[in-house]
């Protein structure tokens, strides 16, 4: 690779500090740190709820949806699933997440190509 092209590469790379985002609150007892969103309906972002937090509505999926537990526990009504943890929700799926002790997860949400 010539110096030319990996300056090229390394302008369309993007490095974010998570820690330097505020948390934008999204409910009592949720909030997010947004990564990445674009104009097709692609988001990825951090979320966290705080302990005994429970989504008040049915989460219907119409886009893949992918997420990682990083901490706590993420619990719908399939499993309580912990750190490293991957789930995806494919779309027409849908479940009614809650958390006992806290969780904090990635999520990408991506329309099919």
């Amino acid at each position: 690779m010539t110096p030319a092209q990996a300056t090229m590469v390394y302008e369309l790379m993007s490095h974010t500090d998570t820690d330097a985002l505020d948390w934008q609150p999204i409910t009592e007892g949720a909030r997010r740190r947004m990564l990445h969103s674009d104009d097709a309906g692609q988001r990825i972002q951090m979320v966290q709820w705080d302990p005994g937090f429970a989504l008040s509505y049915r989460d219907e999926h119409h886009y893949d949806e992918f997420v990682y537990i990083l901490e706590g526990d993420f619990v719908d009504q399939h499993r309580s699933s912990g750190p490293g943890t991957f789930i995806h929700s494919e779309p027409g799926s849908w479940h009614q997440p809650s958390t006992v002790n806290g969780v904090t997860f990635l999520a990408f949400i991506s329309p099919r190509r």
